[in-house]
């Protein structure tokens, strides 16, 4: 049985745990719901004195877009000529207003912007849904969700963890998808003149083009792209878990020989990596190892865990058996 003290608690709320600390409190986590229930109502009262924020910030927010989209359209319009141009504008400023009229129309429901400026913040909403909020990226929510559903926007990336309610749908809108669920696990991936995309991790979710009826339902281990360019979606298979590793630093691996690790990290850190001759092709690993910013720190990290040490040549990074 894996034991912590309430300084480990502390530490890990506020970032500041070792490598060997993250990884002791995961597993203390995946020991006991009691445990996640304790660490859950510990983070809910920092969490929530920490990152409640005036909701005219988000009207700000609004105001800014409808100038970045506009700035889009224009340059739109001298390839597609002036009439699209108008089309495309009315159509960015009619879901701007249903977004606004959704959230704020509601003088008695106050509501909350949250910002993730140069760390990741964790969210707890009113109906204890859990949101990772990645770096340089704004959740918005009302401080009550409305009788029929729950809705929230998002501008940048975040991690969802959606109590289920199958009464209630909940709604992520973005600058270009919106997603509904009723219970699940995704990523969401949402900028401005960026693609979006969704990576499913449990449950279902239906992703829409926003202001747009026609959608696709996705099922565990999917991922939805979505192209400014074409207006299309697109659906390819996806390890959804890596998508959002950088929601709690891990990076799992299961039965994994060194090929699909080193896969994994090229998917991450957009670097090659190459396999030596010498090193084990078939024996596989199971496990787990920290995510960080930069690769080889990873590599260190996994190199306590796989008997394998690396070294860097020509760009590109070399694996060799230890």
């Amino acid at each position: 049985m894996v034991e912590i003290s309430e300084e480990l608690i502390a530490r890990f709320i506020n970032n500041s745990c070792t490598d060997d600390e993250l990884l002791a409190v995961k597993q203390w986590l995946d020991e006991s719901a009691g445990n996640a229930a304790q660490l859950f109502e510990t983070e809910y009262v920092s969490d929530m004195v920490g990152t409640m924020r005036h909701a005219s910030a988000i009207r700000k927010n609004i105001s800014a877009k409808i100038e970045r989209r506009m700035e889009l359209e224009r340059k739109k319009r001298q390839r597609r000529g002036a009439v699209r141009w108008i089309a495309g504008v009315a159509a960015m400023i009619a879901v701007v207003v249903t977004i606004g009229v959704t959230l704020f129309m509601r003088p008695d429901v106050k509501t909350i912007s949250v910002y993730a400026l140069s760390s990741c913040e964790k969210v707890v909403l009113p109906d204890s849904t859990v949101v990772y909020l990645n770096r340089n990226s704004v959740l918005s929510y009302p401080e009550t969700f409305a009788s029929r559903s729950r809705e929230v926007t998002l501008d940048g990336e975040a991690f969802f963890e959606v109590k289920k309610d199958s009464e209630h749908p909940f709604v992520v809108t973005g600058q270009y998808l919106s997603v509904e669920v009723t219970g699940t696990k995704f990523d969401f991936v949402s900028r401005d003149h960026e693609d979006s995309s969704v990576s499913l991790l449990e449950g279902g979710v239906e992703v829409s083009p926003v202001n747009r009826n026609e959608g696709v339902l996705l099922v565990p281990g999917q991922r939805v792209s979505y192209s400014i360019e074409s207006g299309k979606l697109s659906v390819t298979e996806t390890n959804a878990a890596i998508d959002a590793a950088w929601h709690d630093r891990i990076i799992p691996f299961e039965n994994a020989n060194i090929g699909q690790i080193c896969d994994i990290l090229v998917q991450l850190y957009d670097t090659p990596i190459e396999v030596s001759p010498g090193v084990d092709p078939v024996k596989t690993y199971s496990g787990a190892t920290v995510y960080y910013e930069k690769l080889d720190s990873t590599l260190k990290h996994l190199c306590h865990t796989i008997p394998v040490e690396f070294s860097e040549r020509d760009g590109h990074i070399v694996i060799s058996p230890k």
